[in-house]
């Protein structure tokens, strides 16, 4: 009871959207509507809402990956597998929130939330922002969720490798959920299927 408590704790806390309730709130903008990727994310809040309240719920997006993470580990064994459950709720309620289908954010800050909540049994948090920032470098890499895909690709196979050699096979498993999750969530913006249905055109 207590790994469901602290998975359905997470994945709620993961399904609020700060960066589309504050916008509305505070400033009455859709970050949705007026963004061309439709992401209620903090770049987007950034450009539309402006940079403090862009900044805040940065913070809010990584804490509330962080929290429930956190507590957990304080309360269940993270060695165990079901502690993957816990780690992949806050990405999965941002990325998939209850309350709407399939219209949650792209999950790259509460991911590094869940992460920096784990910080104290694993290093997985410095690989997967070593990764971010050799992406963000290569500048012919576009769009930014290709990006991502890449990164969470590379990270998960990393996690994929660690968990095969038997190292912390609970984190090693929520890593590898996590990536899953940001790269099903990407996909689309990464343009991959827009591609592929371009090159069937030209062969037929």
């Amino acid at each position: 009871m207590k790994w469901l408590f602290y998975m359905a704790a997470g994945y709620i806390m993961g399904s609020v959207l700060f960066g589309y309730f504050l916008p509305r709130y505070f400033k009455g903008i859709d970050v949705e509507k007026e963004s061309a990727d439709h992401n209620p994310g903090t770049a987007n809040v950034i450009r539309f809402a402006g940079l403090p309240l862009g900044l805040l719920c940065l913070v809010l997006d990584v804490g509330k990956g962080c929290f429930p993470v956190f507590c957990a580990g304080r309360a269940l064994p993270p060695a165990s597998l079901w502690f993957a459950g816990v780690m992949a709720a806050p990405v999965l309620g941002h990325a998939f929130p209850f309350w709407r289908s399939r219209r949650g954010g792209k999950a790259i800050a509460v991911s590094f939330g869940v992460l920096l909540g784990v910080l104290r049994f694993s290093k997985s948090l410095w690989l997967l922002a070593a990764l971010y920032l050799v992406m963000v470098l290569l500048h012919r890499i576009r769009p930014n969720e290709r990006k991502s895909v890449y990164t969470f690709a590379l990270f998960g196979a990393v996690s994929a490798g660690a968990l095969f050699f038997g190292r912390a096979p609970g984190i090693c498993l929520g890593n590898m959920l996590i990536a899953a999750a940001v790269v099903y969530r990407n996909w689309d913006g990464a343009g991959f299927r827009e591609k592929g249905g371009e090159a069937l055109e030209e062969k037929s």
